[in-house]
């Protein structure tokens, strides 16, 4: 076991380089980005909204999609997006039909309520962009966008192979 005195030691020197620590700028970055998202979806006088339904919304195309894509577009297990799913569904955001092609599934979409939700979201969202933009400007912004989608591709690659074993 590791002595009070190290683990002091070495904390301290994480603690020092806190301003650069990842995980604390990614956990930061996304709390504030969600309370804008928020705060824009209480001004256009949608009201109190779980942020967690947007990776679900975000996820629904115009058309249709089945339970398991949504469930893989948004990142959950199935479970936690059957019990989401009911959830929108209860407040009017999407509807369901059973899957014509395949019975044993479900095909989820938006209402125009649902609609106009994401619609909320998505203008906010580029709002935010926009901002950030003539902040760190294009070029930046651009570059941090590909680092990221490129972490998540790395991050994303592991899962599946961790699926495929």
């Amino acid at each position: 076991m590791e002595d009070q005195e190290q683990i002091q030691s070495e904390l301290a020197a994480y603690m020092r380089t806190n301003d650069r620590n990842w995980a604390r700028l990614m956990w930061a970055g996304k709390r504030l980005f969600e309370r804008s998202i928020q705060q824009a979806m209480n001004a256009s006088g949608i009201g109190t909204f779980k942020l967690s339904y947007i990776p679900f919304l975000a996820s629904i195309s115009l058309k249709s999609i089945t339970n398991r894509e949504l469930a893989q577009r948004a990142k959950v297990p199935k479970q936690a997006m059957s019990r989401t799913v009911k959830e929108l569904e209860e407040q009017g955001l999407i509807w369901t039909e059973k899957n014509q092609k395949d019975g044993r599934s479900v095909k989820i979409s938006l209402t125009m309520e649902g609609q106009k939700h994401l619609l909320a979201i998505k203008r906010e969202q580029h709002r935010l962009m926009d901002e950030y933009k003539r902040i760190v400007g294009v070029e930046h912004f651009d570059i941090a966008v590909d680092v990221l989608r490129q972490i998540i591709a790395y991050h994303e690659s592991l899962d599946q192979a961790t699926d495929d074993e």
